[in-house]
């Protein structure tokens, strides 16, 4: 965006960035405040200008670097440049462009973490998804000695996922044991049939799917959405 070098600056983020502000106001040498309301609950922010050094910014109870990292970070709001206009604050000393790159390194890091809290939710999201909408009494994910990764299942299933993962583990085991002994790779899955309910047994990336399905009447739906979940998962389990 080109912006006209008027006394008072007005914007919207719809049609620029923040970062892109604050340089073209640093190569122009301002001297003034920049007022930014946005971000996801419209909060007000500042950052503060002499001769295109910024020396101060305030977000809420938030100061200096921390505050720009916050303010910069905002995709949505507007801004406007008052000239003149300053505190006596300073909690900003090094040159803008450190800055920037300061602030660059902690929105990546910011952006990696908010990544692997969401990979990390993805299984439970997903399986509760599953439970909710498939029909089967519940779903659990686990690793190969049985340990629990995510679980969900309908209200008052009467099936203990904790239990039957542990069981799943020693059975696991002893499948690719046999297995091996007979030149096979490990298992690619299986079916087992209760009185009570069915099982279906996936391997997903290097986890196990186990899904409880109620009955055979909707064991044909239940396994195709099995797949469809398990798909969805390993996606999820290779990142």
């Amino acid at each position: 965006m080109e912006v006209e070098a008027i006394e008072d600056l007005r914007g919207s983020l719809a049609f620029t960035t923040l970062t892109d502000v604050v340089q073209f106001l640093h190569t122009t040498g301002r001297t003034g405040e920049l007022w930014v309301e946005g971000g996801p609950d419209q909060r007000a922010a500042q950052v503060y200008f002499e001769r295109g050094s910024v020396y101060h910014a305030q977000e809420g109870t938030s100061t200096g670097i921390d505050a720009l990292v916050e303010i910069i970070s905002w995709v949505e709001g507007t801004f406007i440049f008052s000239t003149d206009k300053m505190v006596a604050t300073v909690t900003i000393e090094d040159p803008l462009p450190n800055v920037l790159v300061e602030a660059a390194r902690r929105l990546d890091e910011q952006r990696r973490r908010v990544q692997q809290l969401e990979s990390e939710r993805a299984p439970q999201r997903l399986l509760a998804s599953f439970a909710e909408s498939s029909g089967a009494l519940g779903a659990l994910l686990m690793d190969r000695d049985g340990d629990p990764i995510a679980s969900a299942e309908q209200h008052e299933s009467g099936i203990d996922l904790a239990a039957l993962g542990q069981g799943f583990g020693a059975l696991i085991e002893t499948v690719d044991r046999v297995g091996e002994a007979q030149g096979c790779q490990p298992f690619g899955g299986f079916f087992i049939e209760f009185d009570r309910f069915q099982l279906l047994c996936l391997p997903v990336a290097a986890a196990v799917l186990v899904v409880v399905a109620p009955g055979r009447a909707q064991l044909g739906v239940i396994r195709h959405k099995t797949q469809h979940l398990a798909d969805a998962l390993a996606e999820v389990l290779n990142t």
